[in-house]
């Protein structure tokens, strides 16, 4: 009894692994000083869906796995958290073109890398992404 228990242990192991082994991913590298938002929506910028939602903290990393192939893009909220002055809090929003992702056992499997950064000064904004306002960034 004990053994047949075991061993259909050891076989849900072994087949989650390998179901969980080889997935498409979406490493986002937040190389600012400021807390990010990241929305990974699927689709296309005209008909698309809210895929997840995560936050990035400062100078840090997360990865997103994608289990669809497909067209998706992000929309990110890059808030700075200012301790000496909190009326200087400033949010930054934006969003980028849209990538190609390949998730099958025959293709392949990508993996992506996406590095924030954020030139601050009196008026920043983010390197290679179109800035979009509260309203689109809710959408």
């Amino acid at each position: 009894m004990k053994k047949s228990h075991l061993t259909l242990a050891f076989l849900i192991i072994i087949f989650s692994m390998k179901s969980f082994a080889q997935q498409a991913s979406l490493t986002i590298e937040n190389k600012s000083n400021r807390m990010l938002t990241v929305k990974v929506m699927k689709g296309n910028e005209r008909k698309n869906v809210l895929f997840k939602t995560d936050s990035v903290a400062p100078k840090s990393k997360q990865v997103v796995y994608l289990t669809e192939t497909g067209f998706y893009f992000t929309k990110c909220q890059a808030v700075l958290y200012s301790k000496e002055d909190p009326k200087m809090n400033d949010t930054l929003f934006s969003k980028e073109r849209p990538f190609q992702v390949i998730s099958d056992p025959k293709r392949g499997y990508s993996n992506i890398t996406m590095k924030y950064v954020i030139k601050e000064s009196k008026k920043s904004e983010p390197d290679n992404a179109v800035p979009i306002t509260r309203k689109e960034y809710a959408q």
